[in-house]
């Protein structure tokens, strides 16, 4: 094999032999930098990306913790009495007043006063600056909530339903 490679090689003129040369040292190196650590390069920033946003999620979901402790221990043992609804044109009211009212998808009331939320593209510190200044006086329950994340820095898809105090 060594042999053929050098016959090859020794029939080549100078000229070739460092064009070869210059194709092996240098094209391939670059073709192995485009098609294998370019791409992992990539994957580890989208990486560190969701890494980062998780942690935000994370310290907000504190911080939403701590107030609603906070919020239980101001209203006393018995809870406090509990805050009457604003209603879907309340909730309405206070998406203009945040400028998210654009955002919206969906706004509906159903049944025993429940109302759902859906935006399919919002601004997530948007939306959670909203929700932290509104539901301690909406009078309303969490009942469900989805947030997913979009291709979009910053940017998440997301349904609320609201139910009334029991």
């Amino acid at each position: 094999m060594s042999d053929r490679l050098i016959d090859l090689l020794l029939r080549l003129s100078p000229r070739e032999r460092r064009l070869l040369a210059l194709l092996v040292c240098v094209a391939l190196p670059v073709a192995l930098a485009a098609g294998w650590l370019i791409p992992l390069q990539e994957r580890r920033a989208a990486a560190d990306r969701a890494r980062i946003e998780a942690a935000d999620l994370q310290i907000w979901v504190t911080a939403r913790v701590a107030d609603k402790t906070r919020l239980d221990a101001a209203a006393g043992p018995g809870g406090g009495a509990p805050l009457r609804p604003i209603g879907s044109s309340g909730i309405e009211q206070s998406l203009i007043e945040a400028g998210l009212r654009p955002a919206v998808s969906e706004l509906g009331a159903r049944a025993g006063g429940v109302v759902e939320l859906r935006f399919d593209e919002v601004d997530f510190v948007r939306l959670a600056n909203w929700l932290s200044a509104t539901a301690p006086v909406w009078g309303y329950t969490i009942g469900a909530f989805r947030f997913e994340a979009l291709d979009t820095p910053s940017k998440v898809a997301a349904r609320l339903t609201l139910s009334p105090p029991e």
